[in-house]
């Protein structure tokens, strides 16, 4: 292990979470916790809470997190994946962000600790190998 971390994790920007109806699951955390939807189609709802999100979308298992995404200070794409290269990962990119791997396999999102907070995310299938 590197003495330095790859990336310094200043939020849980988002949780991902798979649900077997997208409506019934958006109604229930806004009525029961007043989250506040950022950005919703036909097939996920973003619902914002301080300066995190719950990202809701019909696949996968339901109940289950599919990924979630941890959001850091200064991001930059070349020196964010070069320090995760280093500590022995593959970095998927994405949107102001890259994916990883736990060591038990889990999606782990990493990037700008803003991504999508104020106006949504740009839905472009990314796809996990």
């Amino acid at each position: 292990m590197p003495d330095a971390p790859a990336a310094r994790a200043q939020t849980v920007n988002h949780i991902a979470i798979s649900v077997s109806n997208l409506q019934r699951s958006k109604d229930w955390y806004c009525a029961t916790f007043g989250l506040k939807i950022i950005q919703e189609s036909a097939s996920s709802v973003l619902l914002g809470f301080g300066e995190s999100m719950l990202v809701l979308r019909e696949e996968g298992v339901p109940g289950t997190i599919s990924h979630f995404m941890l959001g850091i200070d200064d991001y930059d794409a070349g020196r964010l994946e070069a320090a995760l290269r280093a500590a022995g990962l593959d970095p998927q990119k994405d949107s102001d962000s890259f994916h990883v791997r736990d060591p038990d396999g889990l999606n782990v999102q990493v990037g700008d600790r803003g991504l999508g907070l104020a106006q949504g995310i740009v839905e472009n299938g990314f796809r996990m190998r």
